[in-house]
């Protein structure tokens, strides 16, 4: 799905921010941005990780300008296993071998640029088990009850089938477990369906898909610039935008997250 491949969109948002921001504040003068990208998901082999930097204002995207080769990276897994990641291409950093991922891993980051330092810790979570599925005739939602693990949360999409499946462009909340503990059922909503999936005239199916993540995703996705809708829920922000890696002039996500089949609502 388009909104949870590598953050393929994150530079270019960030910076056209970078470039707005300028334009408001003609006497702002620019200021390098380290970026990083990586989506872990369970079940597949580590991504790898992406680095870049912003551009100054005027100079247009382009991954040979923004890539970064010079950085040391390495990852921790489990606080165990250490991995060193190599450069490879178009700022990509991945380790020599291919590695599995599984859920209920954590992975750590940390890289190192001339003086800059970052580093960013994520849980890969399970794969959402769903109690129950169930549709809200008032505010024509579909949500469902999940099975929660401990530092994960959870979002919804919804889905219809009008000649080929479409999606919500966005997740319409987060839902955390209200305590820190595996175990029990927390409900998960999607957005109510558009008004052209409400009525009669329209005889598709309607569907509902649920996704875990990290629970750092939680802060991400209430600051991310005004919580407006989206095209892709990594990749836009502001600079108030709480971002899960941590470091100076340093932005982005290392995320893991998982999600469910698609089911049948109604």
């Amino acid at each position: 799905m388009k909104y949870l491949k590598i953050i393929s969109l994150l530079l270019l948002l960030i910076f056209t921010s970078c470039e707005n921001e300028e334009l408001l504040n003609v006497d702002s003068a620019y200021k390098e941005l380290l970026v990083v990208q990586s989506e872990i998901t369970p079940g597949s082999n580590f991504p790898g990780v992406r680095l870049t930097k912003t551009l100054p204002l005027g100079i247009p995207y382009d991954i040979n300008l923004s890539e970064i080769k010079d950085a040391t990276i390495y990852i921790r897994i489990d606080s165990i296993k250490i991995i060193p990641l190599h450069y490879t291409t178009e700022g990509f950093y991945k380790p020599l071998y291919d590695l599995p991922v599984s859920s209920g891993e954590y992975y750590e980051l940390f890289g190192e640029r001339g003086n800059q330092t970052f580093y960013a810790k994520t849980k890969i979570p399970y794969q959402p088990n769903l109690e129950n599925v169930f549709f809200d005739i008032n505010g024509f939602y579909a949500g469902a009850d999940v099975y929660s693990y401990s530092n994960e949360c959870y979002a919804a999409l919804w889905k219809v089938d009008a000649g080929t499946l479409k999606s919500a462009d966005d997740f319409f909340q987060i839902s955390t477990a209200e305590n820190e503990m595996s175990g029990g059922t927390i409900s998960v909503r999607a957005a109510s369906y558009p008004q052209e999936y409400q009525t009669n005239a329209y005889n598709g199916k309607r569907y509902i898909q649920i996704f875990s993540f990290d629970e750092s995703f939680e802060k991400y996705f209430t600051t991310k610039s005004g919580n407006q809708v989206i095209n892709n829920p990594y990749v836009q922000g502001t600079g108030s935008t709480d971002w899960n890696v941590e470091g100076r002039d340093v932005v982005g996500m290392f995320i893991g997250y998982a999600r469910s089949d698609i089911h049948f609502v109604n």
